[in-house]
């Protein structure tokens, strides 16, 4: 019998950041689905998406994480204001919940170590689920 925890743990397969979008996208969206977050959630994923595009807001915190240069991650939802004013963590924070997971299950499967440590933190501290990346290593020392 599964132990009740494996349904609060997302595993994140480490060699899906390199395949494209497409892929990486059905992964993410299956592992959504297995929370119970449908079609119309997902369709918010990619309206918030056009947003970040439209404010060039992608390297923001927009999630609230931020790496302290070596101290760990420390919520800093004030650093997420694109030039121009808008506020891309407001903005986040706007959108409902299931679409806010989704986004963050999202993330998780980027190429880019912002995006998923930001949606890491995020699902821990504000979903209590649990992250696990499985990152391929290489055999040779």
């Amino acid at each position: 019998m599964a132990d009740e925890k494996d349904n609060e743990t997302i595993v994140v397969d480490g060699s899906l950041f390199e395949k494209d979008a497409e892929t990486k996208t059905k992964e993410a969206n299956k592992v959504a689905a297995r929370f119970g977050i449908g079609q119309e959630a997902l369709q918010g994923v990619e309206d918030f998406k056009k947003q970040l595009t439209d404010h060039k807001a992608w390297d923001l915190p927009f999630m609230g994480y931020v790496n302290e240069d070596g101290y760990g991650y420390a919520y800093v939802p004030d650093q997420a204001v694109a030039p121009g004013g808008w506020d891309a963590h407001k903005a986040f924070e706007e959108l409902a919940p299931d679409v806010q997971t989704a986004f963050a299950i999202r993330m998780l499967f980027t190429h880019r170590d912002l995006d998923r440590y930001g949606a890491n933190m995020f699902l821990h501290y504000e979903r209590g689920l649990n992250v696990r990346f499985e990152i391929p290593v290489s055999e040779s020392y």
